[in-house]
């Protein structure tokens, strides 16, 4: 586990969706980019041929259709470079974020439930025109009737299905309905499903076509047809996309509907759905409730058919081919499906977290992952709209913090291919953080994507070990919201915003109520799950829920509502007498309308069987069979009641907001904990974890490949105490074994702190300070003066000279400085250390390189080439395209130094950013 820890192989490694901008691309750049990813020590790309939404003068070309003969060109490169270089590849299912393309026919777009109506009087026989219905562009085409009704009129638009009047086909026919009108004013509706005609969503400009209507089963077998007829002519066996990308569902809200959605309907639920379609245009049930379970039943209805006819289905097509689906089912985008069982039907669940923004899903495809029993958990990571501010450090605060949801496969957003013709920084899509070539820390990325590496390696290592189980009810749409959001980001959008980020009971991502809300749970992990798993994969084995994976939990979450999916409560009685505990109020009634009213009393009779006399309010708890049921206490409270301590409890600090996280996974030899400080600021914690006594813990730096064997811990009651000083922005995993490991440490830190956290006698043995008297050279290329003197380390932007402050790009650092012999014995390491770095740093000494400082606190160990007397430093420092851009926005009349077409997204006020060395500077000899 060290050796792979210390050098992970490539399907541990960082993924990138791979932009094809407008589908316009350059041979040798694209070649070039491959070798660059595989340099750098990413996995591979995602190719995604996609439009451009910024393209001012239309500087980005337009390039071939996708999946055209000129696109499978390009294809055939991609995949011959990628093969020879062992990366792997994936392509997204259209040149857009949904399934479609110019092979979709009419028959096989999406659809919607659409109704005309007319007010008739009685008693009269009429024979009715049928009236096209209305889409919001205009009068429907492609629309075929589903069935006509007569409601009678009432102010209030309200009625009981007993009432209506339903036509039977002979009553019918393609133009006009006969009727003979009842006494009263009747409203007719006739219902059609018609096609929304809804195009591919930013496609390339030459890839038309239509969305397919994702809860077909043919149209989803249709277009992989056409998909893989062209893309099998540039494939063999050996040689062919690792992946296909599923992209967010932003299908336009409309009612959805498919050929055959009656029927199944029927078939699913047990009643004939035709009198409640009115419910979905506008009417009212006299009973609401009624209603309510209705419109449930039809959401469960397109959740599931998307599920089956899409997703699900889509797995099969790529078993059959040898590939993955990548999928964004979750509760991103325009969501229709239970996410749950959505992400879980697929290969990869994949979620998305942003950088400075609230969109952070993660949680949900890491819950999904754990319950169906799949390794890997994807997000489509850093997107956002803070174009060239941020480099690798701010990006590891966010990954860190997306790794303690789950994350354990980075899929970066994006990487955008660029053209020679594109210049620098070059073409991008309007949203994502820009992760390529082109980037001017791309040089020295290498260690950021090793640290993405070995943290991905071990964060998939047995399973992942938690406690509670969150079930979340049977509403399709649903939702798991995120554990946190990115600390960054402030709602600071007055009414485009809610304001509910600090309310405890409503989702942080998308502000709806959370479906399921336990509590606080310090310490504790958990996950959330949902009714099909409870039916179909969970069990009860010495009073633990289990996943046959191995996954155990020690006690259920209810939801707190008066309903319950019969089915569910079903087996949670099956579950609970077998040795189960569940916590939640007991349920009154069914959430649907199959087998209504039966169903309710079907609820009542078990729930009262399975709650006994609980009551919520005097009497909290009841046991059944060998199981117990609770309500009225929190999950926390009944955990400490099971005598259950956290998993994780730190000391020494206020965690109310989570900056010092965990995860924790556990295979048959080890457990692994994952332990963050999201914080800018330096943390001095203990941390007591629960493991086995008998255990021994190790230290292994995911930064440096280090592992520590010789720390100091104590043995408290219910685990381990561990001391541990995390820098800002640190992470490490803690790592117990049965017995101790052999051997010493392995690897070399780059970390000061790291050696200082070892705790076996280390001491400074002087200092030497080099905060002054550098040399300071830029690339005139790029508008920078040629060489400064600096008298002490400061922002370039701080600096007299104007092609300094907008500089960007790499700047060399030199000085010498002297070495007296006695501090270079042989039990003596020593360190360069800077205060702060923007943003990254590759430290030479006497001509040898010793590393790139690229975190807090920004150190390097130079120890080896070190020499008595005089020796020379150099430190190359590169900053983000932020300030250059801002220099060309401010000086419109020069020639611009800058070229890409997120320029508009800049101003004149836009603010110049710190660049480069800054603060105080040493060496630090230790022995």
């Amino acid at each position: 586990m060290e050796e792979t820890f210390l050098s992970p192989p490539n399907e541990y490694r960082p993924l990138a969706l791979w932009t094809w901008m407008n589908g316009h691309i350059d041979t040798v750049k694209l070649g070039y980019e491959l070798e660059e990813i595989k340099d750098k020590g990413l996995r591979g790309a995602i190719i995604w041929d996609i439009g451009s939404l910024i393209n001012p003068d239309d500087m980005i070309p337009e390039g071939p259709a996708f999946l055209g003969p000129e696109s499978l060109h390009y294809l055939s490169l991609a995949l011959d470079k990628s093969h020879s270089l062992g990366l792997d590849l994936g392509i997204s299912s259209a040149s857009s974020w949904n399934s479609g393309g110019e092979w979709v026919a009419t028959s096989d777009g999406s659809k919607s439930l659409l109704s005309s109506s007319e007010s008739v009087e009685g008693p009269s026989k009429i024979r009715l025109a049928v009236q096209k219905p209305e889409l919001p562009s205009g009068p429907a085409e492609n629309c075929d009737k589903v069935t006509v009704v007569a409601i009678p009129q009432n102010p209030e638009k309200k009625y009981v299905p007993e009432e209506i009047i339903l036509f039977s086909e002979m009553e019918q026919d393609g133009e006009a309905v006969e009727f003979t009108v009842p006494e009263g004013r009747w409203e007719i509706l006739t219902f059609f499903s018609c096609n929304t005609m809804q195009p591919l969503v930013v496609p390339s400009p030459n890839s038309k076509g239509l969305i397919i209507d994702h809860l077909s089963r043919q149209a989803t077998e249709n277009h992989f047809d056409a998909f893989f007829s062209r893309l099998d002519q540039i494939s063999t066996e050996e040689k062919q996309m690792k992946f296909i990308f599923l992209d967010s569902y932003e299908v336009w809200q409309m009612l959805d509907w498919t050929p055959g959605f009656l029927q199944e309907f029927e078939n699913r639920y047990g009643y004939d759905p035709r009198p409640f379609l009115p419910l979905l245009h506008g009417f009212h049930h006299a009973d609401s409730l009624i209603q309510v379970r209705f419109e449930a039943d039809y959401r469960r209805m397109v959740s599931d058919l998307l599920i089956e006819n899409h997703y699900a289905q889509t797995v099969e097509i790529a078993d059959e081919k040898g590939m993955q689906t990548l999928t964004e089912a979750g509760h991103g985008g325009s969501p229709r499906v239970e996410p749950l069982k959505a992400l879980g039907h697929s290969h990869i669940p994949m979620g998305e977290f942003w950088n400075r923004q609230r969109h952070w899903v993660t949680k949900e495809a890491a819950s999904a992952a754990h319950i169906y029993g799949k390794e890997v958990v994807a997000a489509e990571s850093l997107t956002g709209w803070n174009h060239w501010q941020h480099g690798p450090t701010d990006f590891k605060q966010l990954i860190d913090i997306a790794f303690c949801e789950g994350l354990n496969q980075i899929v970066f957003h994006t990487f955008s291919h660029n053209p020679e013709i594109a210049g620098k920084p070059g073409f991008v899509y309007h949203a994502g953080e820009h992760v390529n070539v082109n980037a001017t820390w791309w040089e020295m990325a290498k260690p950021f994507m090793d640290y993405i590496a070995r943290s991905s390696y071990l964060l998939r290592q047995g399973n992942f070990v938690a406690d509670v189980l969150l079930y979340y009810g049977d509403d399709a749409p649903n939702l798991v919201p995120p554990k946190r959001l990115d600390p960054n980001y402030t709602p600071d959008m007055p009414g485009l915003f809610p304001d509910y980020f600090d309310d405890d009971t409503k989702c942080p991502h998308c502000g709806r109520t959370k479906p399921v809300h336990p509590g606080k749970l310090p310490g504790y992990e958990y996950d959330y799950i949902n009714e099909e798993v409870i039916r179909t994969r969970l069990n009860t084995e010495n009073g633990q829920l289990v996943l046959p994976e191995g996954q155990t939990y020690k006690l259920l979450v209810l939801p707190d509502r008066k309903d319950i999916s019969l089915e569910v409560l079903k087996r949670l009685e099956q579950l609970i007498s077998s040795g189960a505990v569940v916590v939640g109020r007991k349920p009154e009634r069914a959430t649907s309308l199959k087998g209504y009213p039966d169903c309710d009393d079907e609820v009542k009779e078990m729930a009262d069987k399975i709650w006994g006399g609980i009551d919520g309010e005097s009497v909290f708890s009841n046991t059944y069979g060998k199981g117990t049921v609770y309500w009225g206490k929190s999950a926390k409270e009944v955990l400490e009641e099971l005598s259950i301590t956290p998993d994780f409890e730190v000391k020494g600090i206020d965690n109310h907001d989570l900056h010092i996280d965990f995860v924790h996974r556990q295979t048959k030899k080890e457990d692994i904990y994952f332990v963050s400080n999201s914080s800018e600021k330096q943390e001095k914690i203990n941390i007591k974890f629960r493991v086995d006594g008998n255990s021994v813990p190790e230290i292994w730096g995911p930064a440096s490949g280090m592992v520590q064997r010789d720390i100091k811990f104590s043995k408290v009651t219910g685990g381990i105490q561990v001391e541990l000083v995390l820098d800002p922005l640190a992470s490490r995993f803690v790592v117990f074994r049965q017995t101790a490991s052999k051997g010493k440490d392995t690897g070399i830190s780059t970390d000061l702190q790291f050696g200082f956290t070892k705790g076996i006698g280390n001491e400074t043995a002087g200092t030497m300070d080099i905060s002054t008297q550098w040399s300071l050279g830029f690339n005139p290329d790029w508008g920078g003066p040629e060489v400064l003197q600096m008298e002490k380390l400061v922002s370039w932007t701080e600096l007299e000279e104007e092609g300094a402050q907008f500089y960007s790009g790499t700047a060399t650092y030199s000085r010498d400085f002297t070495v007296d012999d006695e501090m270079l014995s042989a039990d003596t390491e020593a360190f360069v250390a800077f205060e702060a770095v923007q943003e990254m740093a590759q430290v030479v000494v006497n001509g040898n390189d010793c590393g790139i400082a690229w975190l807090p606190p920004y150190t390097v160990r130079i120890t080896p080439f070190l020499k008595t007397g005089s020796n020379t430093i150099t430190v190359r420092v590169c900053n983000a395209w932020n300030n250059r851009i801002v220099g060309d926005v401010r000086n419109s009349d020069k020639k611009p130094y800058t070229q890409t077409n997120a320029k508009v997204k800049f101003n004149q006020d836009s603010p110049l950013l710190p660049s480069g060395l800054m603060g105080k500077s040493e060496i630090i000899f230790i022995n």
